[in-house]
């Protein structure tokens, strides 16, 4: 599964801990496409205010969030991480499962629709964190258990 990951340009991890690979990493779709895509497969006839393709991928990704879903977007070297505000356990167990190897990550969490724009938090996006590392300070941030 893991090798799958890596080479996915974005990966969705539902409440449920099932992963969703999208896309190959180095194909020249944008990540809004393949986000909005998922959208109209897993939650077909909910109408999710506004969201298009012209949308950042920060904004879907607070949508997604809302529903409890973890985003990934793969851009070749590095990789983010869009958390909603609590992980389900099903979502750990899923995380303890994968393996990016030394690939860094960053983490977006704590997303706020401020009308034009959308503000989070980041982990790890100035340094050199792995998924492991990401995800350690996230949940003691947060105060969760692993």
């Amino acid at each position: 599964m893991e090798k799958s990951i890596i080479n996915s340009k974005v990966c969705i991890i539902d409440k449920e801990g099932q992963p969703y690979l999208i896309g190959r990493v180095n194909d020249k779709h944008l990540h809004v496409n393949y986000l909005l895509a998922y959208v109209k497969y897993k939650y077909p006839g909910m109408v999710i205010d506004k969201l298009y393709v012209g949308n950042s991928r920060d904004r879907i990704a607070l949508a997604l969030g809302k529903l409890g879903d973890i985003i990934y977007l793969n851009e070749n070297s590095f990789g983010i991480f869009y958390f909603p505000d609590a992980l389900s356990d099903e979502q750990l167990r899923t995380f303890d499962k994968l393996n990016f190897g030394n690939q860094e990550v960053g983490v977006f969490y704590n997303l706020k629709d401020l009308g034009e724009s959308v503000n989070f938090r980041t982990i790890g996006y100035d340094g050199n964190y792995t998924l492991k590392d990401a995800l350690e300070e996230f949940l003691d941030k947060k105060k969760m258990r692993r």
